[in-house]
């Protein structure tokens, strides 16, 4: 279940962590590796389950399942909230 908190909280971190650590990432593999403006927040999201990963490691908790499903559920969250919230005013409307 840690495991699984710590993939939510690194896939909510991933539109923070995009400009420190993507970025210089980006940077860092030069033009032999060409990487798109659309796709650094995808290198950020890798850069937190990889961060995610080894801390489970380090505290030996979660799966790999958990680790994805949580970091999905991270990520979306906030759109995953506000469906729900839209969704629960139209049914009391």
């Amino acid at each position: 279940m840690f495991g699984f908190l710590i993939a939510v909280i690194a896939g909510a971190a991933t539109p923070m962590i995009e400009t420190p650590l993507a970025r210089p990432v980006a940077r860092l593999m030069g033009e032999s590796f060409d990487i798109q403006d659309g796709e650094l927040r995808v290198l950020a999201f890798m850069i937190a389950m990889i961060l995610a990963g080894v801390l489970c490691a380090v505290f030996d908790s979660g799966s790999a399942l958990g680790l994805v499903i949580g970091g999905t559920l991270g990520y979306f969250g906030i759109r995953l909230m506000r469906l729900a919230q839209r969704l629960i005013e139209e049914r009391g409307a």
